[in-house]
């Protein structure tokens, strides 16, 4: 897939750097303690070396997670940036929403662990190509999630008070 995936996921790590503080302000599970897109930013800044050996990045990764989010989506990812074509991003997808849910000793869903999932079923049967309807359909189903996901941790919260 030449370069085309890991240059999407080091402009990711770039949007969560923009959107850290928002990140922060917006957690609240499992406790709104602040630190969330600061832990995701420290942990999957390795992404952004996306020259180097893929196994070299994901050792990288895993030793630089931080907190519960970062360790989550360390562990997604040690999967998942493995994916060498579009042939094999669901069973790449899938075997990061394992690990990734493994990841925590108290997963729960409606936290980033849903939106994993979510990104899991979208890719399911496994696409044979990545066109604009087929990508649009996929960022639907992640914002749709991530509402949802959201709404869920903080209604969880609530109730916790």
């Amino acid at each position: 897939m030449d370069d085309a995936l890991p240059k999407a996921f080091a402009a990711g790590v770039e949007r969560v750097a923009a959107w850290a503080d928002l990140l922060d302000s917006i957690n609240v599970y499992p406790v709104a303690d602040g630190d969330t897109g600061r832990n995701l930013f420290v942990s999957l800044t390795p992404l952004l070396d996306y020259h180097q050996e893929k196994e070299k990045v994901i050792h990288r990764l895993l030793l630089s997670a931080r907190g519960n989010s970062g360790n989550i989506a360390a562990r997604f990812f040690s999967a998942f940036y493995l994916s060498d074509s579009i042939s094999d991003l669901y069973d790449c997808a899938r075997e990061g929403s394992r690990r990734a849910w493994k990841a925590v000793n108290d997963p729960h869903p409606g936290t980033m662990l849903s939106i994993f999932d979510a990104l899991e079923e979208s890719l399911f049967p496994g696409p044979a190509f990545l066109n604009k309807k087929a990508t649009d359909s996929i960022i639907h189903r992640l914002e749709k999630s991530s509402r949802s996901a959201y709404a869920r941790a903080r209604d969880s919260q609530s109730l916790r008070r």
